[in-house]
């Protein structure tokens, strides 16, 4: 994915961007529907059902951030 930020929105916000796929320390996928370390942008992707499920985890993470619940960089 990170080709295709890189394309779209240019190196700048590419190089900053975490790894996507695979598995993190915790046995969770990568930067999936969570903090991408910019701001304001996630990554989304899977089928049909988990991108079902994980809009409204999503969905949830952006809400706690507008209520001040949660700032970028502490999950």
């Amino acid at each position: 994915m990170r080709s295709e930020i890189r394309t779209i929105l240019g190196n700048k916000v590419a190089d900053k961007a975490s790894d996507v796929w695979g598995y993190n320390n915790e046995g969770e996928v990568r930067t999936m529907w969570q903090d991408s370390r910019q701001p304001g942008f996630y990554f989304h992707g899977g089928n049909l059902a988990t991108a079902g499920y994980y809009s409204k985890v999503l969905a949830l993470q952006i809400k706690a951030l507008e209520e001040g619940i949660y700032r970028y960089g502490e999950f």
